[in-house]
């Protein structure tokens, strides 16, 4: 499942595979009857579309007759395949620039079925008001500072807009978990960040959505370092200042499952969440807080 700017290590162990299956003289329709395959299985596993598992490997070199030296090359790939980063830089020079960025996510947010993300700080991209995400995106440390141009932000801001229609889709999970303090962080006008927590209560009732907030006065499981999305239940992506990590290791996307499980237990939903958005509100509403 991973995005069209987390490919490169995909299609290095995809080209290798098919390379090898070539190399060894089978089609491949021969080679998936020879495993006990699916031919499609064969296709999508050489077209990078989905990641063989340490059996799918085995098996494969298995049919090629694989040396000891092949094998491990091969593991090595499928490790670095797991674990792919790139930074904003590289991937606002990708085709489509910062906004081709978004594009990804719209995409891979509409193949999950179910999505579930934890952010610290501040409101997440699915739930922001397009001026909310305007400011935030505008901050030093947002897009420009990787090469954006501010009509890449506009664009960006309208194509994370258009992500926000999965909260209306039938059939979808959507489960976030934010922590108190990304109700009051100031970044955006006091203003925007009103309008912001208003559409916090709006949305919150969504049959797809599911909205918990970590109060102050609880005790938060889970280092706060960064926030993360874990996607169906075999991708994980990781936002950081300077770029972006996806990990589709089984044993890694389990542990993130695992940490996001121990957020919800500690997170308020329903009319106690609520309840916590509008006392940010009203603070935030005081004559002294707003021009």
């Amino acid at each position: 499942m991973a995005t069209a700017t987390y490919q490169r290590e995909r299609r290095r162990l995809a080209e290798r595979l098919r390379a090898l299956r070539q190399a060894a003289g089978f089609s491949g329709n021969r080679f998936a009857r020879r495993i006990g395959w699916p031919q499609s299985k064969v296709s999508k596993i050489e077209t990078a579309k989905q990641l063989p598992t340490d059996d799918d490997l085995r098996q494969w070199a298995d049919g090629v007759e694989a040396g000891v030296e092949t094998v491990r090359e091969l593991q090595s790939l499928l490790d670095q395949a797991r674990e792919e980063y790139a930074s904003w830089k590289a991937n606002y020079r990708a085709a489509g620039g910062a906004s081709g960025k978004q594009a990804d996510s719209l995409a891979l947010e509409l193949e999950a079925t179910r999505i579930r993300e934890f952010v610290p700080a501040f409101i997440p991209g699915l739930l922001q008001t397009a001026e909310y995400a305007r400011e935030l995106l505008h901050r030093p440390a947002g897009p420009s500072a990787f090469g954006a141009s501010e009509p890449d932000i506009d664009q960006m801001v309208a194509v994370r807009m258009q992500r926000q229609q999965i909260l209306y889709r039938p059939g979808r999970q959507i489960q976030i978990v934010v922590l108190e303090a990304a109700l009051r962080s100031r970044v955006c006008s006091p203003t925007t960040l009103a309008g912001q927590l208003d559409r916090l209560l709006a949305v919150a009732g969504l049959p797809a959505l599911e909205f918990g907030v970590v109060p102050f006065d609880e005790d938060v499981p889970v280092y706060p370092l960064t926030g993360f999305a874990v996607f169906n239940d075999d991708l994980v992506v990781i936002e950081t200042v300077t770029g972006e990590q996806q990990l589709s290791d089984p044993d890694e996307v389990a542990l993130y499952e695992q940490f996001f499980d121990l957020l919800r237990q500690a997170a308020r939903y329903g009319r106690e969440s609520a309840a916590i958005v509008q006392r940010a509100l009203a603070e935030l509403r005081r004559p002294s807080s707003i021009p």
